[in-house]
């Protein structure tokens, strides 16, 4: 019990497996729909490493591939903030997202976080938001 909230031992995304720091943002079925998306884009052939500082050595040797180095290594960041943000609406509001808005969230805030170099005045931010 964490803040008078009692807890279930399973994962709040897929339901299957004990919640744990590598299955949630590693090995569940969820989380690895959206891994997919920024995989399967650039056509890698990927097994899903043990733990979360495997993940990020891996993650990084990748970085040549994109293009954008800088972008590339924000990708699992983006998707453990997804991730972290559905498994909170799942626990403590009882509420969850389909999987379509969770892809659209994670590369909405993808695109977002990629933006963020090219806002340095609030000029910049006031075109981009004249732009949605």
């Amino acid at each position: 019990m964490k803040r008078g909230i009692q807890l279930s031992p399973r994962c709040f995304l897929c339901g299957e497996e004990a919640e744990t720091v590598n299955h949630l943002f590693l090995h569940c079925r969820i989380t690895n729909i959206l891994w997919s998306i920024f995989i399967n884009s650039k056509g890698l052939l990927w097994v899903m490493p043990r733990n979360i500082v495997q993940a990020l050595k891996i993650w990084s040797s990748f970085a040549y591939i994109s293009g954008h180095k800088e972008r590339w290594k924000i990708i699992p960041t983006c998707i453990w903030w997804s991730v972290w943000k559905e498994r909170n609406l799942r626990c403590f509001q009882n509420k969850s997202n389909s999987i379509q808005k969770m892809k659209m969230n994670c590369l909405v805030l993808f695109h977002f976080w990629c933006k963020q170099e090219y806002m340095e005045d609030l000029e910049s931010v006031m075109n981009a938001l004249d732009t949605l």
